[in-house]
């Protein structure tokens, strides 16, 4: 599949807290000259057909992180969901935003993500002839999901919303749904290894940005 992503919106989850970054938010560090949030609504713009959401903490980083973006751009922000915490609080507020049948979840520590890989999940979602699956999550050779990194059902997500709590993990809240594709990454281009990778900590921004530059 080729050019936009019919059907999905991308959402990129950046009301975390960013303990472990030591330069401040994420969102805000920079990679190749841009910020982590321009480079990953970017790609989101490149890959998908709609404006993409992002969903923030508070009305301040919502307005900190919109002036650091190109007037141009459509973006929407919405606030996470106040009743609960981490990035599934974003993910429920942006599926309630969201105006079509699917979305492509995305940390906003992914400054490296890429449109083919957000297109390539979506290819397993169409390729489903008798039963789309809710959710399409990449898994690493050691069993590490990537649910930051990921296509959703709108809908699934919604209707799982009662048995989201403060406590949730992600793993908790796909344990819920009734079909989810784990992709393994073995089985998937290689180019997904490397849209997955997140970036946690300034030593970890340090190490990929002297890879980009070999």
């Amino acid at each position: 599949m080729s050019g936009e992503s019919p059907g999905v919106t991308g959402v990129v989850l950046a009301g975390g807290n960013s303990r472990r970054f030591d330069a401040g938010d994420k969102a805000l560090a920079t990679l190749d000259g841009e910020t982590f949030l321009e480079r990953v609504l970017g790609t989101l713009r490149a890959s998908t057909a709609q404006p993409p959401i992002v969903a923030v903490q508070t009305e301040a980083q919502r307005e900190q992180l919109r002036r650091t973006l190109p007037p141009s751009w459509d973006v929407r922000f919405v606030l996470d969901d106040s009743s609960l915490a981490g990035p599934l609080a974003g993910l429920l507020s942006a599926c309630e935003a969201a105006p079509t049948p699917w979305i492509f979840a995305v940390g906003c520590d992914m400054p490296l993500l890429d449109p083919r890989a957000v297109r390539e999940l979506w290819t397993r979602v169409a390729n489903h002839a008798e039963r789309a699956p809710e959710a399409v999550v990449p898994v690493s050779r050691r069993g590490r999901r990537e649910p930051l990194h990921a296509v959703y059902r709108r809908s699934a997500v919604i209707s799982h919303r009662n048995s989201v709590s403060d406590e949730s993990s992600f793993n908790a809240f796909l344990a819920d749904f009734d079909h989810v594709d784990y992709a393994e990454l073995n089985e998937l281009p290689q180019l997904i290894r490397l849209s997955t990778t997140n970036i946690n900590t300034v030593a970890e921004l340090e190490r990929v940005a002297e890879r980009q530059r070999e």
